[in-house]
């Protein structure tokens, strides 16, 4: 096998084989829909849960088949780091989340730092993470019209708490992860990326959660579009929705009065920074950002 890292797709067998790998009997792993450009996700599941997936379990004389729910997701980052400072200054960064938006809106991860051996024998330095599975509806930052895009979301999951308490809290918590990213951005010039669908997470009880923690980008006050490490203009989208979420969900319209909208919100900026986003997804559609 090739170096991990390249691959554009790896199997839970393939997993599986790896040599860093314990255990590989009482879990299993399977490809999650959502891999990234950034990571290889598999789900880490119980291999007993994904039997009862499988065979079915039998409650009040039905058969049904529960799915097997992760214990954590496991990454592969795809990141070839010159060196193991490298490393952890991508640790330290994904740190400055947790100290300024709060553990309890970022997706917990134990990062770790693995000796691959490919099937040469040559070795390799990968970093790894054991996040946390996050279980919810995905937002979808671009088709938020109001608190009812919110209201429909928690429609759609069950929970013991009343809907209208669930409200609540999803909008208690987004207006304080809202104040998080603002409080990252003033103390260290970085934001998350927000713009992806599913980078947010809607929990059931009415929390949210960043769980896409690998893309924390530099905001660079000027005129300017910066990219990223794979030239998606991750920045400009992520203040888009940031202001977003303000307006149409906290009913915050700060766009004439705040600095970094007046700056970022133009509609000048906004068209060059969609003809970026189509240059980008053209590129990634035929396999040119791995």
């Amino acid at each position: 096998m090739d170096d991990i890292r390249s691959q554009a797709h790896l199997s839970g067998q393939d997993l599986k084989r790896l040599n860093f790998i314990g255990d590989p009997d009482r879990y299993l792993f399977r490809k999650f829909y959502r891999s990234g450009l950034r990571s290889h996700i598999f789900e880490l599941l119980r291999a007993e849960d994904v039997e009862r997936e499988s065979a079915g379990v039998v409650e009040d004389g039905i058969r049904v088949f529960p799915r097997a729910t992760p214990v954590k997701m496991f990454r592969i980052f795809r990141s070839r780091f010159g060196s193991k400072e490298e490393i952890f200054q991508e640790i330290r960064r994904y740190k400055l989340l947790l100290d300024h938006i709060g553990e309890k809106y970022i997706a917990l991860s134990e990062e770790f730092i693995a000796d691959y051996r490919d099937q040469t024998g040559k070795g390799r330095t990968v970093l790894c993470g054991l996040q946390e599975y996050v279980e919810g509806q995905m937002i979808d930052p671009w088709r938020l019209s109001g608190p009812e895009s919110i209201a429909a979301l928690l429609s759609a999951m069950a929970h013991d708490l009343s809907h209208e308490a669930r409200m609540e809290n999803a909008l208690e918590n987004i207006a304080v992860f809202t104040a998080g990213v603002r409080r990252l951005m003033g103390g260290t010039g970085y934001i998350p990326d927000l713009a992806g669908v599913g980078n947010l997470i809607l929990t059931p009880e009415g929390g949210i959660k960043l769980v896409d923690i690998n893309n924390i980008v530099q905001v660079k006050e000027d005129k300017y579009i910066h990219l990223d490490d794979k030239g998606y203009p991750a920045c400009d989208v992520s203040v888009q929705v940031l202001a977003g979420i303000e307006k149409f969900i906290l009913g915050m319209d700060n766009s004439d009065s705040d600095p970094l909208y007046r700056l970022f919100l133009t509609p000048d900026r906004k068209k060059q920074v969609r003809r970026i986003e189509k240059v980008f997804l053209r590129q990634l559609s035929a396999g040119d950002k791995y």
